[in-house]
């Protein structure tokens, strides 16, 4: 059977993913960072890469960022890591 052919968005989609998954695995091992050490850990390029994906994660409520850019992961984001084990 031949496999589908990977579609350029679903490469990116994945790679998305995969950031996102980092930022909440390094956030439950290592504690609450703030936002632009999280940047400088995983972006050092500065694509901005890391701040979308902080992002995407607030809106689906895996983490919460304080009023002093601290970056801390709620319950549903170690449910969501836990998922996907």
């Amino acid at each position: 059977m031949p496999q589908k052919p990977i579609r350029p968005g679903d490469r990116e989609q994945k790679r998305k993913k995969s950031l996102q998954r980092r930022v909440l695995q390094h956030l439950k091992h290592h504690g609450p960072k703030h936002y632009t050490n999280l940047a400088l850990l995983f972006d050092p390029q500065g694509t901005g890469d890391t701040g979308l994906a902080v992002q995407a994660l607030k809106k689906r409520h895996c983490v919460k960022i304080g009023q002093d850019g601290m970056v801390r992961i709620t319950g549903s984001g170690l449910r969501l890591l836990e998922e996907q084990i």
